[in-house]
């Protein structure tokens, strides 16, 4: 058997050490994800990921926070509404406690519940540490 040189070996074992993490996505990475004019992005549990939600920051124009009692524990699997004019433009379950959105320029009734629990806010575009607290 014809064995390819050492070198090569190395060279291609170190080319795929380094090569197959950026083609593979990373674990707990959030997904954008879009409803009618509403693109939102939700998680952050573990110190990690919500580190790395936090680096999309930029790229939102609201952002809002769930989380419960006075210490402001985080929450996860809250339903939530986005809705305008009475209108509901976006609903999903926030997969961490902190929830990003683009959404057109406007004031916004963002509602979860928790725990048979409902708790609402208004918030506009351009705030991005709104809380929805229980």
């Amino acid at each position: 058997m014809n064995l390819p040189h050492p070198v090569l070996k190395n060279a291609a074992a170190l080319a795929a050490a380094v090569l197959l993490p950026l083609a593979a996505p990373q674990a707990g990475a959030a997904t954008v994800h879009t409803q009618g004019p509403v693109q939102y992005l939700c998680g952050g549990v573990g110190e990690g990921a919500l580190h790395r939600l936090q680096a999309q920051a930029d790229k939102f124009d609201l952002g809002f926070w769930m989380v419960k009692g006075p210490r402001g524990e985080y929450l996860a699997d809250v339903p939530v509404k986005i809705a305008q004019h009475g209108k509901t433009l976006a609903s999903f379950t926030a997969a961490g406690p902190l929830c990003y959105l683009k959404v057109p320029a406007g004031t916004y009734t963002i509602t979860g519940s928790h725990d048979g629990t409902t708790r609402t806010i208004r918030a506009s575009r351009g705030e991005m540490g709104r809380e929805l607290r229980w």
